[in-house]
């Protein structure tokens, strides 16, 4: 009887389920956590990790919206991917798992990401100017919400459109506006565990992305789109590499 009461004292012990902080939230700017009482949930069968991530796409010009996300989950592995260079909007996103209990406290501040809009390393302007905004609304883009941008380099058209960011089940909408390249194109992150979207239009002309987010019934920009440069961007962000199992 002793040694039965031991044994299944051992196993009981060996079995108990891991603990991890639970946490999903957006923002728009710098984010800093140290502050909160994140709440503490006891995973269920088969969730053998604590999950932290983070992903952000910016303007480019030092806007940004950012989704962080802690919590149990499947699996194994972490990784980080950064997109962006000479196409925007660029976006970046950072996964951790990890298997003792409490262990997804690492992602606390914005310095987890790296700076999307590095300023050129020689201030030279492209001449054109765009609004620039984010939002998880179309209502917090619209133009009274956004200010005026000064392009960088060889960014000479400007881009106007919406999409969403998503960490496993977590997703938010995003809408922007900003500067872009005359090719119109996006780059951005798909993992197993983030999955970026943005489509949208590029116009030519100084502030020419003003158009309403909220005038559904408004037909195709009539703003003038360079002849090298497709009219719409509707790009499913799937640049992926291989995530390493730790960091």
């Amino acid at each position: 009887m002793v040694m039965s009461m031991m044994m299944l004292m051992v196993m009981t012990a060996g079995t108990s389920a891991l603990q991890c902080y639970s946490f999903q939230r957006s923002f728009t700017g710098p984010f800093d956590l140290s502050g909160l009482r994140m709440a503490i949930v006891t995973c269920g069968p088969q969730q053998e990790a604590c999950l932290e991530a983070v992903t952000s796409m910016s303007t480019g010009y030092r806007n940004s919206l950012t989704l962080v996300k802690k919590g149990c989950s499947y699996g194994s592995g972490s990784g980080e991917m950064t997109s962006g260079g000479d196409s925007l909007p660029p976006d970046y996103t950072l996964v951790r798992r990890c298997q003792e209990d409490l262990c997804n406290q690492r992602i606390e501040n914005h310095d987890s990401i790296p700076n999307l809009s590095p300023a050129p390393d020689t201030p030279e302007l492209s001449g054109t100017e765009c609004w620039a905004c984010v939002s998880t609304t179309a209502e917090g883009c619209e133009l009274e919400y956004s200010h005026k941008i000064k392009c960088h380099g060889g960014q000479t058209v400007c881009f106007q459109g919406q999409g969403f960011l998503g960490i496993e089940n977590f997703s938010t909408p995003i809408y922007m506006r900003t500067c872009q390249e005359p090719s119109c194109t996006a780059i951005g992150a798909a993992t197993h565990w983030s999955d970026n979207y943005l489509k949208g239009t590029c116009c030519s002309g100084n502030l020419c992305n003003n158009d309403s987010n909220k005038d559904s019934s408004k037909g195709p920009s009539t703003h003038t789109v360079p002849s090298h440069a497709p009219a719409l961007l509707a790009l499913p962000l799937l640049l992926t590499i291989p995530l390493s199992i730790a960091i």
